[in-house]
């Protein structure tokens, strides 16, 4: 059993665990929080057999085998303290590697400032993980926006693979686009159509090819919204790859301007400072080259970010994967993680 103290990051331990099939000790020093309850009920709804013991000094993990319960529908309520994506973002990795197709349907929060949107899942994320894994099954769709109280839906389906292949991303490109989805719940669509017009006064220095989608949540019977917006934009080099940021309505950016300006200035500094990924998914482009077959993968990054990091440390305990890193570049050589519970097609 693998012991970690004081982490940051325990989903990419939980993660890394259930990938290896090799138990972890974690001991907190202060208590993450609501969700890692939340998120340790989820990782046990996908396995059959998964072992966990919480405590009041950390947590005791045995992992069992992704099942994704046959591939029926499931559905599971993330609660409201943090955001669907939160969880989107190492279940859409686990599914890769299970018995069956992952069909589940997910409640809660869509957008908010602490983890990244749904919608740069959908058209950052996953695009990451198809450059490891080209032919990959996946949908995710967005049925109903969630501002705060927990109120949206989205609907997953992926289908498991045999193995993660290398990669080399070395050279991102010119940026040539950006793309951007602008939603709200309950708010004047004017407010929609400030907030893009003041992103575009922002672009319109730098590239002339922006377009911003407004997706306005239109009310549902005895179905109750939170009022709020958001916006999530994409910036897409040359070579296809894909850089995000988002920013939603709070008390610190209190007007459709202020969120439009403060998005579109947090774009241009990941393009400014990233390689060929933004900062948010760094940790696991680094994952998925550790778990890909035995053969060199290497990218380019750009700013490190604590997580990633500690994720570097978390990849070296549980699988004994190192990187080597020479002018941004990071490479390493693959564990060739095989997927052999996956159901013959």
């Amino acid at each position: 059993m693998i012991s970690f103290q004081q982490v940051i990051n325990f989903r990419e331990i939980l993660l890394c665990s259930t990938l290896s099939e090799r138990a972890v000790k974690i001991e907190f020093s202060q208590y993450p929080g609501p969700h890692l309850q939340t998120m340790l009920k989820l990782l046990q709804i996908i396995q059959t057999g998964c072992k966990i013991d919480v405590n009041t000094k950390g947590i005791t993990y045995i992992p069992g085998i992704i099942t994704n319960q046959d591939g029926m529908l499931q559905t599971y309520n993330c609660g409201v303290d943090r955001s669907i994506s939160y969880y989107l973002e190492i279940l859409l990795v686990l599914s890769l590697f299970g018995k069956a197709p992952l069909n589940i349907e997910l409640n809660g929060i869509t957008n908010d400032n602490t983890d990244q949107s749904v919608d740069s899942i959908i058209n950052a994320y996953i695009p990451l993980v198809k450059k490891f894994i080209p032919d990959w099954d996946v949908s995710l769709k967005v049925t109903r926006r969630g501002f705060l109280a927990g109120s949206g839906t989205v609907i997953l389906h992926s289908k498991p693979i045999k193995q993660v292949q290398s990669i080399s991303l070395i050279e991102r490109g010119p940026i040539c686009k950006i793309r951007g989805v602008c939603s709200g719940s309950k708010v004047a669509p004017n407010l929609l159509n400030r907030v893009v017009s003041q992103c575009r006064n922002v672009f319109n220095d730098y590239i002339p090819d922006v377009w911003i989608h407004t997706d306005l949540q239109k009310s549902q019977k005895g179905i109750e919204f939170q009022s709020g917006y958001a916006v999530s934009l994409i910036a897409e080099s040359t070579n296809g790859l894909f850089i995000s940021c988002d920013c939603e309505y709070s008390n610190e950016f209190n007007n459709p301007e202020n969120v439009g300006e403060t998005a579109a200035l947090r774009l241009l500094d990941e393009i400014k400072n990233s390689g060929c990924v933004d900062t948010t998914q760094q940790q696991y482009a680094l994952l998925l080259m550790a778990i890909s077959q035995k053969k060199v993968s290497q990218i380019k990054l750009g700013r490190i970010s604590t997580h990633t990091i500690e994720t570097l440390r978390i990849i070296r305990s549980i699988f004994g994967v190192t990187f080597n890193i020479e002018d941004s570049v990071f490479s390493c050589i693959g564990c060739g993680l095989i997927n052999l519970s996956r159901q013959t097609q």
